[in-house]
């Protein structure tokens, strides 16, 4: 879809105009002689999302099956012609068009806010899926699904508050670990990421791996190979032997068993299709052909998913014709950055994909990072594996797996997160969802300080409320503390107190930029509330409205052009100050 330019508004507005009203007559004249049937209005919405609300059914059949338009495309908001047909005939209609019901569909993405680089397997029923974590501790996030769509965090692959601290503790943002693969071998998963260091480390780029025989861990104590590349994954062929493949393109090396031991020197396999970028290699076996699936382009919009194949572990490969096999080519969607997957076959020999996607305020603030987006593989009559006809990311699609009922999991579910490592000592988890920090004196910008805890930004649009609870036995109040909107150590925002204030305060690159204040008598709880509208955020206290900040852009990916900004917009609570206080979340409001 294109946003239509000053030369053709008047015409897409009167077209527009035409559908909502149900003028099929006008409609099918302005198409065929002067309305581009691509343009869509500056929130996304295609002339079939007019139809649709002019409530003609002939019109809106015309428009699907002369025009060739998607009822499930979505504007910017993610709502499609479908989810508007709510109640109506033309639901009835895009049934049968789409050949599924909105209650039978899942909606991408899968998992919303930072959930990058997504690596999935299934064992007998059960699917596991690890995404990348970078400096944030417990390390390497593993998520649980009986469906592929519903996903529960049941552990990490790094727990060790030690070892972490002494591989994760001087790191600049945006390292540490970076695009694990899970996979599964005689009874133990396997977790590979690499670890990316300093740019002044000896080795940059090292490779971890792990393994338990739970897949919630815990895990062993990583083994580092320094072999330079990123995105490692591991392959395991029909005779027993065992491969890691990193970039660039997919170079491939053996390993011992167990992983611990490099047994050869990385050798290409296939560089790619576009010669641009090329990493995140996963192999698979199919039909007697070895599948290699690249991700290409670099991490932006020009991010894609490529595969070629061979009957030969070591090649030659021939690119598949298709190719590539998953990239977003509209400029309008709601959905960019296509790319990184993995698949997965089910119990019942279909095939799935998981891949990354980031989403993007006002086509341009990537505030969230990369989310996770799943679609079905369709396999040619001459073996080569299609998404979605080719179409790029689905907005809704049939759920694989129906007649099944899920919970959301609460957010509790998942760790709270510091980066780098957790002091143990300054930081405890209740069972009731409370926290205790006590204050290590630092402040956010240190890559010192441990006294901040945080989870990732669920969506655009959410509340976050918590009650901080003072100690008496702390006798005195002399820390300044409070809830964060945080990106990394160098684009973050504070709102918190101290004794005789309260304060909002955003830090960028190296100084504080912008701070309101007001007086204000700290006794013994205080509630902090941040309510979110896309880049908007209003600030309250103890249910009193203090401030509105209409722009917050230092806390997008693209809000600062320093170190590897590869994560995403985060929220929580810190104690700069030596006191010990209690902090209970309440519900959060999406």
């Amino acid at each position: 879809m294109n946003l239509y330019t000053s030369k053709t508004e008047a015409t897409a507005k009167q077209a527009f105009e035409a559908a909502k009203e149900g003028n099929e007559s006008l409609v099918i004249h302005l198409i065929d002689h002067t309305f581009n049937i691509e343009d869509c209005d500056v929130e996304g919405n295609s002339i079939l999302h007019y139809a649709v609300k002019g409530k003609n059914l002939s019109l809106v059949t015309y428009l699907v099956e002369r025009c060739g338009l998607d009822p499930t495309w979505a504007n910017q908001n993610m709502v499609s012609p479908y989810d508007l047909s709510k109640g109506t005939k033309i639901e009835e209609y895009f049934k049968t068009a789409c050949g599924f019901s909105v209650e039978e569909s899942y909606r991408n993405p899968i998992l919303k806010g930072m959930h990058p680089d997504p690596s999935v397997v299934r064992v007998g029923e059960d699917y596991y899926m690890v995404h990348s974590s970078f400096l944030y501790f417990p390390a390497i996030p593993i998520s649980h699904s009986k469906d592929l769509v519903h996903w529960e965090v049941i552990g990490y692959g790094v727990t060790d508050s030690t070892w972490a601290e002494e591989h994760l503790g001087g790191l600049e943002c945006g390292r540490g670990f970076w695009a694990p693969d899970i996979s599964y071998h005689n009874g133990r998963f396997y977790i590979c990421a690499t670890l990316r260091l300093n740019d002044d480390a000896p080795c940059i780029q090292t490779q971890m791996i792990t393994s338990s025989t739970c897949p919630q861990g815990p895990y062993d104590t990583p083994v580092i190979h320094e072999v330079l590349g990123i995105d490692p994954s591991l392959f395991t062929d029909d005779d027993g032997k065992r491969y890691m493949l990193l970039n660039r393109g997919a170079r491939i090396m053996e390993i011992s068993e167990d992983g611990r031991k490099l047994l050869s020197e990385p050798s290409l396999i296939w560089y790619g299709h576009s010669g641009h970028a090329p990493e995140g290699p996963h192999l698979i076996k199919k039909d007697g052909y070895y599948y290699c699936f690249l991700a290409e382009g670099g991490t932006g919009k020009g991010h894609m998913i490529t595969v070629s194949r061979s009957r030969s572990l070591y090649g030659p490969y021939e690119p598949c014709p298709f190719n590539p096999i998953m990239h977003q080519k509209d400029g309008m969607s709601a959905i960019q950055c296509c790319g990184h997957g993995k698949p997965v076959q089910t119990q019942d020999g279909r095939w799935f994909m998981v891949y990354l996607c980031s989403r993007f305020l006002k086509g341009q603030w990537g505030m969230l990072g990369r989310e996770t987006c799943l679609d079905e593989i369709k396999w040619t009559l001459d073996g080569w594996p299609l998404m979605n006809q080719g179409k790029g990311p689905s907005y809704i699609a049939p759920l694989p797996y129906q007649q099944q009922e899920y919970k959301k999991a609460e957010q509790t579910a998942e760790s709270w997160l510091t980066p780098r490592a957790r002091d143990e000592s300054s930081v405890r988890e209740e069972k009731d969802g409370s926290v205790w920090i006590r204050g290590d004196g630092k402040d956010l910008w240190e890559k010192s300080c441990r006294s901040l805890l945080v989870k990732s930004q669920p969506d655009f649009q959410f509340t976050m409320e918590f009650t901080m609870e003072f100690m008496e036995e702390e006798k005195e109040f002399s820390s300044n503390a409070g809830v964060t909107l945080y990106y990394d150590e160098n684009t973050y925002i504070k709102f918190g107190v101290t004794k005789d204030t309260v304060f909002v305060s955003e830090y960028v690159d190296r100084a504080y930029i912008r701070t309101e204040r007001q007086p204000f008598s700290f006794q013994k709880t205080v509630t902090f509330r941040v309510e979110t509208h896309g880049l908007q955020r209003t600030f309250l206290l103890n249910n009193s409205y203090l401030w509105h900040w209409p722009d917050v852009t230092s806390i997008c990916s693209e809000g600062l052009s320093k170190g590897k900004r590869f994560t995403g917009a985060m929220y929580g609570v810190y104690v700069n100050g030596g006191n010990l206080l209690r902090w209970r979340q309440h519900r959060e409001i999406q």
